[in-house]
């Protein structure tokens, strides 16, 4: 992204500035030098990406220490422990398009049935999303959501739904990162859109939204609105730390999963822009998950080294569908963003910052997992036993004198029985009572 201090005030006086960082051979993304002069002061309302250059590595195959974020992050025993993988949610990634014919997404296909099931270029204005001279969203694809069996995204199973705002000058705006956004909240239950990936930021660096209108308070209300629909919106801090805290925009809005970077050795990366909580407070960068050293699909069938905040912000995606997919197998329902925020943070590695003296939860996907509610369990309620009340036994007299005990277990059928024993009409029956009961002076018998 390479912003200079000039680009970055720049861009507090107009919010359409966005930029995209580059991908280089497995170093950090540095700043554009001083003495250059910067797109974003040339052109003040545009949108800018750069194209891939020589020196970045590319290979037809991801090396086998690609995944070398999974253990970091836990994501394939997630996977395995839950068995979950992202199947049936789609991630929308709103970026510089995404090559489909890349093996990584299944090769040769666009549309209902295919991995990247749907899509449109507002560069355009037309229904194929492709990348074409910057495959910066097909990085971004691949890291969240790729199948590849060398390389596998976090939540492989899971489709892409690629909203191209880059045309092939590498230039947009943020006019049409909100026109994108609003595509989601017109088209997220066709598609099972549950969360949505920006890796792009206007190349500042704020402690807080200042925006409360135009374009910035327009994009605030949609992230605000997918929020509430229970789509979060995980975005990238930027690429432009100068030694001072803070985020760029889209990061900064409180409604957005703001995502820095990390190294294998659990440090904040060089350049990767964070935001602690006692100078953003509700802005301040939520989580932190690997962001150098990746390796994600690029043009043809190939992948590249690529490192920054763009690329550990879909570790974030790709990790918040697959405890969409928990939550949902046990609630039959999306969890708030809220929720998943509290997983997210709740469940994290700490990681101290040096610079800035600042602790920031880096990702940890099992520890998230774990912390999912299981449903209580149903309340079963146990009739009290049937019991049969105790039988009333009663002493009977004959002419004076004990004749036994009557058990009046059964009113009919005992009395009859009873009865049955005299061959007569009873005019006088006396002496019923408890067994102690003394015996009556006589019972008479007629003829």
């Amino acid at each position: 992204m390479g912003s200079t201090r000039k680009d970055c005030r720049r861009a507090q006086r107009n919010r359409r500035l966005v930029c995209l960082e580059t991908l280089e051979g497995r170093t950090m993304l540095s700043h554009v030098p001083h003495h250059v002069a910067h797109p974003l002061v040339e052109h003040r309302h545009a949108l800018y990406s750069q194209p891939l250059p020589a020196s970045s590595a590319t290979t037809p195959l991801a090396p086998s220490s690609a995944t070398n974020y999974d253990k970091i992050t836990g994501a394939s025993a997630t996977r395995s422990a839950y068995n979950v993988d992202g199947t049936g949610s789609a991630i929308a990634v709103i970026d510089t398009g995404v090559n489909y014919n890349n093996a990584d997404f299944g090769g040769g296909g666009f549309g209902p049935g295919h991995k990247v099931i749907a899509g449109f270029d507002f560069s355009t204005n037309s229904g194929d999303p492709m990348a074409q001279t910057w495959q910066h969203g097909t990085a971004v694809a691949g890291l969240a959501a790729g199948d590849s069996a060398n390389n596998p995204g976090i939540a492989p199973g899971a489709n892409i739904v690629a909203l191209r705002v880059f045309g092939n000058d590498n230039v947009s705006s943020f006019a049409r990162v909100a026109s994108a956004l609003q595509w989601v909240i017109d088209n997220h239950s066709t598609y099972n859109i549950t969360v949505v990936n920006l890796s792009l930021s206007d190349g500042g660096n704020y402690t807080q939204d200042w925006y409360t209108t135009g374009i910035g308070a327009q994009i605030s209300s949609l992230i605000n609105q997918l929020s509430a629909i229970n789509i979060p919106v995980v975005t990238a801090t930027g690429n432009n730390f100068n030694g001072q805290q803070g985020e760029g925009f889209t990061a900064i809005i409180p409604g957005s999963l703001s995502v820095t970077a990390t190294t294998p050795q659990d440090t904040i990366a060089t350049d990767a822009q964070r935001l602690g909580k006692a100078v953003g407070g509700p802005s301040a960068t939520v989580i932190a998950a690997p962001g150098v050293g990746m390796w994600a699909p690029a043009d043809g069938n190939n992948f590249q080294s690529v490192d920054g905040t763009s690329f550990a912000t879909p570790i974030v995606s790709g990790a918040v569908v697959l405890l969409q997919q928990i939550y949902q197998s046990r609630y039959g329902t999306l969890p708030t963003v809220a929720q998943v925020e509290g997983w997210l943070q709740a469940g994290a590695v700490n990681v101290h910052d040096s610079v800035t003296g600042i602790d920031i939860g880096r990702l940890s996907i099992t520890g998230a997992a774990a912390l999912i509610p299981k449903p209580a369990p149903p309340v079963v309620v146990t009739p009290p036993p049937t019991t049969t009340p105790p039988a009333s036994t009663t002493a009977y007299f004959f002419n004076g004198q004990a004749a036994g005990n009557f058990v009046a277990s059964n009113a009919n059928g005992g009395w009859a029985s009873f009865f049955a024993l005299f061959t007569g009409s009873l005019t006088r029956l006396s002496g019923f009572g408890n067994v102690t009961q003394p015996a009556p002076a006589s019972v008479k018998k007629t003829k």
